[in-house]
């Protein structure tokens, strides 16, 4: 009981301190700070779990690490680049020009920052936390099936409450955690989860508006049906890829 406690106490801790840096801290600079200081404190959470730190939740080093980390960000970036280009061409937004080449270069600064320590943070506490320790109290599938539905209820931090966002958060959390399972550390899911980002970063920014990266664009319409078939259809092609690719990796460990 006492490490259900501290397991669940740790989760809590971790995924406040990160929603509320992000969501709640006034300006950027503030924000950094309280992202940097997130990987000490998850450390010492981990460590109250019997986790070895950081090395304990997946942030490991290994001379596979920049290969997975590399090719992940190609999938999950060409994926949702794809997905975009069907809207574009769809109507649901048009893009007018560029920024300024000052204002387009700050932008995609801060598109990166954010979007990378936003990425590796959340699959951090959404899979290096959560897989880790349960590690070897579920069954390989359960403890999968486990962090892909706190990963969709999570997800509520950064988008409407509804249907759809919650089947499309579970569709990618299954992309995400095979990919963490199957290596055994966050590189790979965080390549994936930063690639489709960084996507969705050039053109709407780190605040989500229309225009908010680094082209000027005029919102357009899509209906629903569409819209949505479009987005679990990219879905389901990205978790083909990375199945694809990662299915030779190293077997999970229970």
């Amino acid at each position: 009981m006492k490490r259900l406690i501290l397991g669940v106490a740790g989760f809590l801790l971790l995924n406040v301190y990160f929603n509320a840096t992000t969501h709640f801290l006034p300006h950027p600079i503030l924000q950094f700070l309280g992202l940097l200081l997130f990987f000490p404190l998850a450390a010492a959470v981990a460590r109250w779990n019997g986790l070895p730190g950081l090395r304990g939740l997946g942030l490991v080093r290994s001379r596979t690490a920049a290969r997975h980390f590399a090719m992940s960000f190609v999938l999950g970036f060409g994926c949702w680049a794809l997905m975009y280009a069907a809207y574009w061409g769809l109507g649901k937004f048009d893009i007018v020009g560029w920024k300024t080449p000052l204002d387009a270069v700050l932008t995609l600064v801060q598109i990166m920052a954010g979007y990378f320590f936003g990425s590796l943070i959340n699959d951090l506490i959404t899979r290096g936390y959560v897989l880790n320790v349960l590690r070897g109290k579920l069954p390989p599938l359960l403890l999968g099936a486990v962090s892909v539905a706190i990963y969709a209820l999570d997800d509520f931090w950064n988008g409407d409450v509804t249907a759809m966002n919650f089947v499309f958060s579970l569709a990618l959390g299954c992309s995400l955690t095979y990919a963490f399972l199957r290596t055994g550390t966050v590189w790979a899911n965080t390549g994936i989860h930063f690639g489709l980002n960084m996507a969705y970063g050039l053109l709407y920014g780190l605040g989500g508006s229309v225009g908010g990266g680094v082209w000027t664009m005029r919102e357009g319409e899509l209906a629903s049906l569409p819209n949505n078939a479009i987005l679990l259809g990219t879905t389901l092609l990205l978790f083909a890829a990375v199945y694809m690719y990662y299915r030779k990796s190293s077997t999970v460990r229970a």
